[in-house]
């Protein structure tokens, strides 16, 4: 299994440190224009578990879901 970066993430905190008050805005409109879209498309908004690369958890969590893409090939 090849490692991708397929999603984009963005820490709460990070949103209300850096951005303004209307960029916060404008990322919770496109955030909510995303997830209506899957909706329509008879998806699930998409729900995930995020682990920082520098929390120990990290490397064992990458080699769980390595193993399991790898049990599927």
């Amino acid at each position: 299994m090849e490692r991708e970066n397929r999603y984009v993430v963005v820490k709460r905190k990070d949103i209300l440190r850096y951005l303004s008050a209307v960029e916060e805005k404008q990322l919770g409109l496109l955030v909510e224009k995303i997830d209506e879209g899957r909706k329509q498309d008879n998806r699930c908004v998409l729900q995930c578990v995020v682990v920082e690369s520098d929390w120990p958890e990290y490397e064992p969590t990458w080699n769980a879901v390595e193993k399991r893409a790898d049990a599927e090939i």
